[in-house]
């Protein structure tokens, strides 16, 4: 009879203040570093490379 007061899933059971405190600790962890775009990303890239293409192409054209 006196293992009617033992939970039967001891294992299964979760505290949830320390997942609010997992949870505040990582929202903090976010907050501390300062988020910064690279300098030359991948849109940029691409209308540089569009760029020097068309200069190419136009150069090709008036030497001939």
């Amino acid at each position: 009879m006196a293992d009617q007061n033992v939970p039967q899933n001891v294992e299964n059971e979760q505290d949830p203040g320390a997942s609010t405190q997992m949870f505040r600790a990582f929202v903090n962890e976010g907050a501390t570093e300062p988020k910064t775009e690279p300098k030359l990303n991948g849109r940029m890239l691409a209308i540089v490379g569009a760029a020097v293409i068309l200069i190419a192409v136009v150069a090709a054209i008036a030497v001939l």
